[in-house]
């Protein structure tokens, strides 16, 4: 199945390949003008699609740029448009002495309303332009007045519907919990004055996030783009191919979405699957929405796989019979299930499987009870409203409940719901099985993978069904935490890997340690019955090298200990972070930084530093950060830490790559781009210096500054995070190799609706806080890889172990999403 799109290219391919023939009457092309000013079209930060409400004003405004700017130029511009009369624009593009980018305006007060009209403008003289360069020297958009109107229900009190998706989760599946494949979210629906029927809505943000995974805590990136409905025709119903703007793999790119329609591909109309809208509500049909990664153009799909997919009018209500089964763990030969009606479900009759059933196959056995709902030996029991189902009197094994959900009998099954479970007879017990341990070994230093950074980590047993493990170094360890600690670092084994377990032979190396640390390796395990919790001591050989850890600000030494002024200006420090414009994000050498006192700044008790290469960009001229020295200087009494890291437009701007660029600050919330004293630096070890976010700005404007940004209005040159100095004569090295993807743990979600526009200017902070309690992050995982090995040779472990039983279900690792659906062929 192809695009439209697509299959232009193939034909365009082909004939061009067919161009590409032995022709003697061949002449070559024109050379190219030594003298060319370069003039092209950049990437645009204006949208090439342009939709104008009837308030806005008629305009878009575009960039464009050349590699030659010695003095004023006017370059001539030839351009071709759907319908004459409708656009209005220079017929030339001017730049100043010097200028290496301008801008242009295209107004269209003529346009009609509902139309849309499209403009293809080019630079077309050799004078000016690069002929054979790979530079665009032309640009095309299009153009449309339209007004959207607000859907609200009939007596205008309801302004949300609801969309419920079928989509995402059936191209990922994910390892955490709380995952919800089916989410419905509120949204605000917006509807086309002059086309009826034509619908938008913001689906696929953050709130859509949070009630796929149950947690905030993600990495992923979102445009928050609007999804836009055709019900124009409320029986031929459809999703025009667009993207959804969400990104959960940078491998794969942003999910696009289409409905298996001719409006979308080439196919006959007849063979189309187009929803409806009947009552204010939209469905469609199974398998009728086809879903397309970024990265893997031309690759479809199948999506509404479970046919969940239904969109809600404001103010109308479908009928939900959901029922949701919650086990618990066996006690006493009792195992409790808890069901939690919906409103519309008005009883669940319900029957008990041996064994354990995927989805597939409880939603035959639903089936097959609904058949034969009338005869009364087909259910065990029923439950009409939110409570408990206690179960006894089985045999110890693997059982699953199945439920059939009414309203009305007479008009079958609304929905199914079932649960599997553990069940242990009175007098049994049915204890977890499984040996492990942890080893060190040198087998593998050839790899650079030695006792100094890894550990091996191996197990057996028999029917495990979940193990999620960390390894934490010991002084950051909290066991209150470790519920917390799991659910957001923990890693969890895969089928395969439990495979392995329950079979005997399963060992990896877990990789990323530090020397000479020692550390508490915790994992839940969980046998379909009971969860534990198991921890051991480890502690690795060798020397402790400060470049491979994270810090915290409670890592920073007192202000007596910290470096002094004289120490900071006389050391040019090697320079280590993680820029997350890198195409594989990793904490490594920028360069070097150095520090210089600035006299106009500082006064006798107040030392000011400017300090470059934090930015990890060399600017043409300017772009200094300052730093105000924070030991016995009262504006920062009680905080440690050696400099105050602050950025503002008047003494940071500086000039790059042509344009003024600015060093800010961005909050872990991304609430915009920000300057004022942000950050702290500060000795976490001898001759290592370490940057956070300032405690200070975390008391009095409640902000949390994790990421140095340098950029314009326009560009994103560099955005650091993890930043540290370290004295050349006391670097142990090795920062470069350690891919450590936990060190920056979240540096996808950053950048999440990143808008580089917005400036904040932070408030002057002139009071002295009253110390808040600001939360102290989890600790990280500290095994950053892992791979498999050969379990070792059978001998008695030497670490200690503790066990205790948890009552409630294991809690899952981070959510974390894999792709699980199949091409379309």
């Amino acid at each position: 199945m192809k695009t439209l799109k697509y299959l232009l290219w193939t034909f365009l391919a082909a004939a061009f390949a067919t161009a590409c023939t032995d022709d003697p009457t061949y002449t070559p092309g024109a050379e190219e003008d030594p003298n060319t000013y370069g003039v092209y079209f950049p990437t645009q930060t204006s949208p090439t699609e342009v939709e104008v409400a009837s308030t806005q004003t008629p305009e878009i405004t575009y960039k464009v740029c050349r590699t030659r700017a010695l003095e004023a130029i006017s370059v001539p511009i030839v351009v071709s448009t759907s319908e004459e009369g409708i656009f209005e624009l220079d017929d030339h593009i001017f730049f100043g002495p010097g200028e290496t980018e301008t801008e242009f305006t295209v107004s269209f007060p003529n346009a009609k309303k509902g139309v849309e009209y499209t403009c293809d403008i080019r630079i077309e003289d050799p004078h000016y332009i690069y002929v054979y360069g790979p530079k665009a020297t032309s640009l095309s958009f299009s153009v449309i007045r339209a007004d959207w109107v607000l859907v609200t229900s009939e007596d205008g009190t309801i302004t949300k519907g609801k969309w419920r998706d079928d989509l995402i989760s059936n191209i990922y599946s994910t390892t955490g919990s709380g995952f919800n494949p089916n989410p419905e979210v509120e949204v605000e629906i917006y509807e086309r004055d002059d086309k009826p029927g034509l619908y938008r809505m913001k689906v696929y943000n953050a709130a859509f996030m949070t009630a796929l995974s149950g947690s905030s805590n993600l990495s992923y990136q979102c445009r928050d783009l609007y999804t836009t409905i055709d019900a124009t025709n409320p029986q031929k119903v459809y999703i025009p191919y667009q993207s959804t703007g969400l990104g959960l793999l940078t491998a794969d790119g942003e999910i696009r979405i289409a409905s298996n329609v001719s409006e979308n591909f080439s196919m006959d109309e007849s063979t189309s699957q187009y929803g409806t809208m009947e009552d204010g509500v939209i469905t469609f049909p199974v398998q009728s929405i086809m879903l397309e990664l970024e990265k893997q153009a031309g690759a479809f799909f199948y999506g509404n796989i479970s046919g969940l997919l239904r969109i809600q009018m404001p103010g109308i209500k479908a009928p939900d019979y959901t029922v949701k089964l919650t086990k618990h763990e066996p006690e006493n030969g009792v195992v409790d299930i808890d069901a939690e009606f919906v409103a519309d479900a008005k009883v669940m009759k319900y029957a008990l499987y041996e064994g354990v059933v995927d989805d597939g196959q409880a939603s035959l056995y639903a089936q097959d009870l609904d058949a034969q709902r009338d005869k009364p030996e087909t259910f065990d029991g029923s439950i009409s409203a939110t409570g408990t189902i206690k179960i006894e009197g089985l045999k110890t094994g693997k059982y699953t409940l199945v439920g059939c959900v009414y309203d009305d009998e007479k008009e079958g099954m609304k929905s199914y719901a079932f649960v599997s479970f553990g069940y242990v007879a009175p007098g049994e017990e049915k204890k977890i099985d499984l040996n492990w341990g942890l080893e060190k070994t040198n087998e593998y230093a050839g790899m650079g993978v030695s006792s100094e950074n890894a550990a091996r980590f191996y197990a057996y047993g028999s029917e495990i069904e979940s193990l999620v493990f960390g390894i934490f170094r010991s002084d950051r360890f909290d066991s209150s935490l470790i519920d917390d600690m799991l659910k957001a670092q923990g890693d969890a084994l895969s089928a395969e890997e439990l495979a392995n377990i329950n079979d005997g032979y399963f060992s990896i190396m877990l990789t990323g340690l530090n020397g000479d640390t020692e550390y508490t390796f915790v994992m839940q395990v969980n046998n379909g019955y009971y969860t534990e919790t198991m921890t051991a001591q480890y502690k690795t050989d060798g020397t402790f090298n400060p470049g491979l850890e994270y810090y915290l600000y409670e890592d920073f030494y007192e202000n007596s200990q910290q470096p002094t002024v004289e120490e900071l200006t006389g050391t040019t420090w090697n320079y280590y972070a993680t820029n997350l414009m890198d195409d594989n994000a990793k904490r490594r050498k920028i360069g070097q930084v150095t520090m210089t006192l600035d006299p106009e700044l500082s006064t006798e008790s107040e030392s000011v530093m400017r300090i470059k290469g934090l930015s990890g960009i060399e600017f043409w001229e300017g772009g200094d950060l300052l730093g105000t020295y924070i030991p016995q200087n009262s504006t920062y009494s009680g905080y440690t830490g050696a400099l105050s890291l602050s950025a503002n437009d008047n003494y940071s701007e500086g000039v790059y790559n042509g344009q003024t660029v600015y060093p800010a600050f961005l909050p872990s919330d991304n609430s915009g781009v920000y300057f004022g004293e942000c950050m702290f630096i500060g000795a976490v070890a001898d001759g290592y210096l370490y940057c956070i976010p300032s405690p200070r700005a975390q008391d009095l404007g409640g902000k949390s500054f994790t990421h140095l940004f340098t950029g314009s209005t326009y560009d994103l040159f560099s955005l650091m995070t993890e930043m540290m100095l370290v004295d050349p004569e006391k670097d142990l090295g090795g920062i470069s190799e350690t891919a450590q993807k936990n060190i920056a743990a979240m540096r996808e979600k950053v950048m999440n609706g990143l808008q580089p526009r917005n400036f904040v200017e932070l408030p002057e902070f002139a009071a002295q806080p009253a110390l808040s309690q600001r939360e102290r992050p989890l600790p990280l995982n500290a095994a950053t890889g892992r791979f498999p090995v050969p379990a070792p040779a059978a001998k008695r472990a030497q670490a200690k172990f503790s066990t205790g039983a948890i009552s409630s279900p294991a809690a899952g690792p981070e959510m974390t999403f894999t792709r699980i659906g199949k091409k379309v062929e």
